[in-house]
């Protein structure tokens, strides 16, 4: 249950991101988009990718203890037949459980902590791609050094090379069979990432009290098509009742706020696969957006997007978008341009406490959960 993550998974991220769903070359990628008024400076020099950290003890304040919990109403078992590339592994998906996630907590001096900050954190990948294993690196900056609880999520995935582990599809032997290709089911469609997203979270707001953390005080940090999920978790109505009073902020890091308005020539793919009938159902894209949900009643919680400067197609207008969408409906929100940085090399940095992107993130939080605790001790 307790052991070190390497932060060298964050190298291959550069193509773990990215995914087999992106195949247009990235000539649209916003290198040259401006600092626009009211967003926050970029640090002078900031490194284009994560420097040399390194995960042994010694680099961090607190070690890091995991655990694995179940989370939903049912077990939901996939198998994913992708082939294995570096430290993008799917040959252990087999029958594999996708309602999980792993807790994270602080240790120091043989003690867990309790009572801590929770990050709640959601992977992108294009909705088609990444499991949680991929992403432990993300708590090395958030538990390891500011010993908050960081929650790793497992959600459905909408590729076309993930199956239901029924009698077709136990292991990816069986599943490759030409036999049963024809019986073969795919694992998910929109909603179901979103709905996996929202029972984790219920999980976290249920449990995560028993692990350490304080259930005032919980954040969701999503990147990609994680930075979409968090967003309209925290924006759609059909959670404002029963999660959104949990949500204390939501990070947001070059997601997407506005499906009918992505490129279809790049984002086809990737849409295709998530949405049953892609862009020509511009309803569900519509249903399935954070933007179409913030109106003049609308509350949601603060919420800090960024974006890179070397993003991929659209992401860039995207969170300026957003950003004055929940700006004129008078809700918080705050707004960062990562200059020097790309869509993937912004991920690569959150293992790094001192990087860029990780910095902000964790100054931000700082002050989405210590507010309060400031306020009501400057009162006595």
């Amino acid at each position: 249950m307790i052991r070190d993550c390497s932060i060298r998974q964050a190298a291959w991220l550069a193509v773990a991101v990215l995914g087999i769903a992106f195949q247009v070359p990235f000539a649209g990628s916003a290198r040259s988009a401006p600092v626009r008024q009211g967003e926050s400076a970029p640090r002078p020099g900031a490194a284009a990718s994560i420097r040399d950290a390194r995960t042994d003890r010694g680099s961090r304040t607190y070690d890091i203890q995991r655990e694995e919990f179940v989370y939903g109403d049912s077990a939901f078992l996939i198998t994913d037949i992708r082939p294995d590339s570096g430290y993008e592994v799917y040959s252990d998906k087999e029958s594999y459980e996708i309602h999980r996630v792993t807790v994270c907590r602080a240790e120091s001096g043989g003690s867990l902590l309790e009572y801590q900050p929770v990050v709640v954190f959601v992977h992108g990948g294009a909705w088609t791609k990444g499991y949680r294993d991929w992403y432990e690196f993300a708590a090395n900056a958030f538990t390891g050094q500011r010993g908050w609880v960081t929650v790793i999520v497992d959600y459905r995935l909408t590729s076309n090379q993930v199956f239901l582990a029924d009698q077709y599809c136990p292991d990816r032997e069986t599943c490759t069979l030409p036999e049963n290709e024809p019986y073969r089911t795919k694992s998910a469609w929109y909603p179901d990432n979103i709905d996996d997203v929202a029972a984790a979270f219920r999980w976290v707001v249920d449990h995560i009290g028993d692990h350490g953390g304080d259930v005032r005080r919980i954040a969701l940090f999503g990147h990609s098509a994680g930075g979409h999920l968090v967003s309209l978790l925290a924006t759609h109505p059909d959670y404002a009742a029963d999660l959104r009073p949990f949500i204390k902020g939501v990070v947001s890091m070059s997601g997407a706020y506005q499906l009918n308005d992505l490129n279809a020539l790049f984002w086809g793919s990737a849409v295709g696969q998530t949405f049953p009938d892609g862009f020509d159902d511009p309803d569900l894209l519509t249903e399935a957006s954070p933007a179409t949900w913030i109106g003049p009643e609308t509350r949601t919680p603060p919420f800090y997007l960024l974006y890179a400067e070397d993003d991929l197609p659209d992401l860039t207008r995207q969170a300026i978008f957003f950003h004055d969408l929940l700006e004129g409906a008078g809700l918080p929100v705050d707004l960062t341009y990562l200059a020097g940085y790309g869509h993937t090399s912004e991920m690569q940095a959150i293992a790094d406490i001192e990087a860029e992107p990780t910095a902000r993130i964790v100054a931000w939080l700082e002050k989405i959960f210590y507010a309060e605790t400031c306020c009501e001790e400057n009162e006595e």
